[in-house]
């Protein structure tokens, strides 16, 4: 496939899947290019504070994690930078379990969740901040994650704090897979692992600021 430029993909039909929540999110497009749909996600629209810094920052995190999991079933290919603002990746067609009602799905799903998170895991790249949003049923029915976006990598050679990091994410996105779990099967019983660390005190500080602002 050709170098991806700016100038090239303006010309080429798209469509919007997500104007992002706020303005710190990237815009994501699905562009389709030799007949072929890929997703670009860009920042380039975005004030100047993410456009320049925010922006780049989660995209060089994202590439980072997309190559230490390249081949990986259950994660889209990185295809190619744009820019400092843009990337673009491979679109996996499927809904994701916030368009989906509990009971939709059988616990085998979420079986395979695990195993693929396991699999994301031993590589030594964790999500960080995986949600409904980002976790869709492929085409062949098997889970897919997107949105590496704030993931925390700790390959060889990672210093104590990353690997520090890296194990409270970690934690993060089992708990995040458990509630899933527990949310999309009714009755299930799952267990969610209980918060340690950096991630408790997050908890903690999240509730402080809820009970200053008064709700």
């Amino acid at each position: 496939m050709p170098p991806f430029t700016r100038d090239r993909l303006a010309r080429l039909p798209r469509r919007r899947l997500a104007e992002g929540r706020n303005v710190t999110k990237a815009i994501v497009d699905l562009v389709e290019i030799e007949g072929r749909p890929v997703v670009l996600k860009d920042f380039a629209s975005r004030p100047w504070p993410v456009r320049q810094i925010w922006g780049p920052w989660q995209l060089d995190r994202e590439a980072r994690a997309y190559s230490v999991l390249a081949g990986l079933k259950g994660t889209p290919a990185f295809l190619g930078r744009v820019d400092r603002q843009a990337i673009v990746l491979e679109y996996v067609a499927g809904r994701t379990l916030a368009s989906l009602r509990p009971g939709d799905l059988s616990g085998p799903f979420f079986d395979r969740l695990d195993r693929l998170l396991e699999e994301i895991h031993a590589r030594g790249v964790a999500h960080g901040d995986l949600h409904r949003h980002d976790v869709l049923t492929g085409p062949d029915g098997d889970p897919c994650i997107v949105d590496f976006s704030t993931s925390v990598s700790a390959g060889r050679g990672a210093g104590p704090w990353s690997r520090f990091l890296f194990g409270q994410m970690r934690l993060a996105d089992r708990r995040s897979a458990a509630k899933m779990r527990r949310r999309m099967l009714p009755g299930s019983g799952a267990e969610v692992p209980d918060r340690r660390g950096l991630y408790r005190m997050g908890g903690w500080a999240r509730r402080l600021l809820d009970s200053l602002r008064g709700r």
